[in-house]
């Protein structure tokens, strides 16, 4: 009976929290806009840039394989702008799953690390 009780009155200071809980975890969305994660191909030479929310900022090739994408078989240079996308999005992520996780802490929210894992 009294745990039904102790969790009531934890419900309850959460939502008199909810506020501030909101504003913070829109502070945090907006700082995982700002974070930029880099990804780079197996060759070095295609480099992505994904921001914290997952969204692509950029693609950059080297002059190099630009300049010789007619003697670069195209299937090569598709593989290596995929390599680095995909790097870059696990790179942003775990910077994302720790900002979040971070914040969770800070607001006394227990999250299982299982929940971040699918990120």
């Amino acid at each position: 009976m009294f745990d039904k009780l102790k969790a009531a009155a934890g419900l309850a200071g959460m939502l008199k929290d909810l506020p501030r809980m909101q504003e913070r975890l829109l502070q945090v969305k907006d700082e995982l806009g700002r974070i930029q994660c880099v990804g780079h191909s197996s060759c070095r030479r295609v480099r992505a840039v994904m921001n914290g929310r997952i969204e692509l900022v950029s693609v950059d090739i080297d002059p190099a394989i630009a300049n010789a994408a007619t003697n670069l078989a195209r299937a090569e240079l598709q593989t290596a702008v995929t390599e680095a996308i995909n790097d870059a999005i696990r790179h942003a992520r775990r910077e994302a799953a720790t900002r979040i996780s971070q914040t969770a802490a800070e607001m006394g929210i227990p999250l299982p690390p299982q929940l971040l894992a699918h990120l």
